[in-house]
């Protein structure tokens, strides 16, 4: 969680320093809650698993499992916003 909160830190930096328009806000906004919401869903259904079932099992091990490739994508899917947001944002006061 704390990657991605510096992630998102970086970004809302880097969007006021390039003047962001409220839209590319909106965006940013919504691949940053995104990001947060699956961290905090996977943190919720590790909990339950635990609880549910201490001891090892296959199907524990799986339900973490996709839990945290929802971070991942996620995450890769707020990496996009910001690399086409920032780019074009960055383009737009270069060119």
């Amino acid at each position: 969680m704390r990657i991605h909160a510096a992630a998102a830190a970086g970004v809302i930096v880097a969007g006021a320093l390039l003047r962001l328009s409220p839209l590319a806000w909106a965006v940013v906004a919504l691949a940053i809650g995104l990001v947060l919401t699956a961290e905090l869903v996977n943190t919720a259904v590790e909990a339950c698993v635990d609880l549910i079932s201490p001891q090892d099992h296959p199907l524990a091990k799986a339900a973490k499992d996709v839990a945290a490739a929802a971070v991942l994508v996620a995450s890769l899917a707020a990496l996009a916003v910001a690399v086409c947001v920032l780019a074009g944002a960055l383009a737009a006061r270069v060119l």
